[in-house]
């Protein structure tokens, strides 16, 4: 009796030896054609080369190690702009090794294909100088669980650490970094969660960054047409900046205009000049967007906001925005993204690169301007210390056919819009004497240069002479030290604050904005 039970259970323990084996060689298989799919995925994107792939697959493990190089042809345009940190780091490689532990109890008691855990191998130098941060902890640990389902999950994880250089006068304290994301067998399908507790870095000679409570989370699924649709949410709790250093900057908004309208306004619109040492202090940061579909149409809602943003201990805020977008034609965002992902990048000079995207926005752009498209301002406002600024306003195209940009007569004559501003009049002079300084540019060589002051007070006679003829006008309406107005475009015409605009002919402006022969 003892030895037939001896042998039964030797019997037993060799055949769930023999189906674990069996199912560690399928498992092995399945984990080596998934990890073929991610492999593909990274070799496609354009940043990357692959310089070395192997896979050395085994029976219970096997061993994935790949070497990547930059795209040098990539980067050749932005040469010019990096840093040079940066250009000594594009002439690198990456190296890692995937570590796969086949199922069907990959290390524990949950079961799944396989579990990877990526290796990086780093030459001796960098090993040694992130060694001052991380310690003796690894700097990344990657872990990725490929489930039964063909999906899986990847959780990245940095470790926080605390760094000091007391004579240089910096210190470091980096709180980590956890990321974990889902997706499902063909990719189409995926949520991201990241979380970084917060970063505080001080630099005795240039300033203070710090932020707390950073995280972003993204539900992403194909809705019927394809299109992708869910929701995405990133939140801050603080953001503080310090700079001890002038910050020059120039925003071409001119330009930025044209393209978009080919109307070409000058440079008056161009706000430059130099960031003094400052502070800035960002509170409660939230933003939304929850994208849903109706039958063969996406619908968009994003929603942005803050709490406070004090710029030189000047207090703005709160803030919020809350945009819609309706009736998108779902199967033509499709061709669209395919239009954007099938463009050539590799070794393209920027203006031609950004001429592409704009072709194919016009080629494949126009069934969705065909499908009675919507933009609505549902709701701005943003509290100033000399009052409020509030918009609301909604954009619609109706009957739109092929060929209506050819004639933008035609065009507007289908466009229908609205809007309703209230801004404080401070606020409004304050950028019209900023504009000033930048429009009448003084040559400090010159004979009784006009002043600051001079340039400010032409700049402020000026507008207040122009906002009391627009009052007097009925164009917009001053209240309690708010300027207030409304506009509406429909069926080819304007009115601002319900009394009619005499325009010019859209025509008549293009010949004149076109280049002469």
């Amino acid at each position: 009796m003892k030895t037939r039970l001896l042998k039964g259970s030797v019997a037993g323990v060799l055949g769930i030896a023999v189906l674990y084996s069996a199912g560690a060689y399928w498992t092995g298989l399945e984990a080596e054609r998934t990890l073929a799919k991610q492999h593909d995925m990274i070799a496609g994107l354009p940043i990357f080369k692959v310089k070395s792939h192997q896979y050395e697959r085994g029976w219970f493990s096997s061993t994935e190690t790949t070497e990547l190089t930059f795209n040098a042809r990539f980067f050749a345009p932005y040469q010019g702009i990096l840093p040079e940190a940066a250009k000594n780091a594009l002439t690198g490689t990456v190296k890692y090794v995937n570590h796969i532990q086949h199922g069907p109890l990959p290390g524990g008691l949950r079961p799944a294909r396989a579990v990877v855990t990526t290796e990086f191998i780093m030459s001796p130098d960098t090993r040694k100088m992130l060694s001052r941060f991380f310690g003796d902890k690894e700097p990344i640990t990657v872990t990725n669980r490929l489930n039964f389902t063909g999906g899986g999950e990847l959780n990245v994880s940095v470790p926080a650490f605390d760094y000091e250089e007391t004579l240089a006068g910096v210190k470091i304290k980096w709180q980590g970094m956890t990321t974990q994301v889902g997706y499902d067998s063909d990719y189409s399908q995926y949520s991201i969660d990241a979380r970084l507790p917060g970063l505080v870095l001080d630099a005795a000679t240039k300033g203070h960054i710090e932020f707390s409570n950073l995280s972003y989370q993204s539900d992403t699924r194909p809705g019927a047409t394809g299109a992708g649709v869910g929701n995405k949410e990133l939140s801050v709790t603080r953001v503080k900046l310090e700079s001890k250093e002038n910050i020059p900057y120039q925003i071409k908004l001119n330009e930025l205009i044209s393209l978009l309208t080919r109307i070409r306004i000058g440079e008056f619109i161009n706000p430059a000049g130099e960031i003094k040492p400052s502070q800035a202090d960002l509170v409660n940061l939230k933003y939304q967007i929850v994208s849903s579909e109706e039958k063969e149409f996406i619908n968009a809602r994003a929603k942005f906001g803050f709490e406070k943003l004090e710029v030189n201990h000047t207090a703005y805020g709160p803030m919020r925005l809350d945009l819609s977008v309706n009736h998108l034609h779902g199967p033509s965002l499709l061709k669209l993204e395919q239009a954007f992902s099938d463009i050539q990048v590799e070794g393209v000079e920027p203006d031609k690169l950004r001429q592409q995207y704009i072709d194919a926005v016009v080629r494949e752009g126009g069934p969705i301007l065909e499908n009675n498209p919507r933009l609505a301002i549902n709701d701005f406002s943003l509290k100033l210390p000399s009052g409020e600024v509030t918009v609301t306003g909604n954009v619609a195209l109706n009957g739109y056919q092929k060929g209506d940009l050819n004639d933008s007569r035609v065009f507007l004559s289908k466009l229908t819009a609205n809007a309703k501003l209230s801004v404080p009049r401070d606020t409004l002079q304050g950028l019209v004497v900023a504009q000033a300084r930048n429009l009448f540019t003084v040559d400090a060589s010159a004979e009784n240069p006009p002043s600051l002051q001079e340039i400010d007070e032409l700049a402020k006679n000026l507008f207040a002479s122009q906002v009391d003829i627009w009052s007097e006008q009925g164009y917009l309406q001053q209240e309690g030290g708010q300027l207030k107005t409304s506009a509406e475009w429909k069926n080819g015409k304007l009115t601002i604050n319900n009394r009619p605009v005499n325009l010019p002919d859209p025509a008549a402006v293009e010949a004149a904005a076109a280049p002469k022969p």
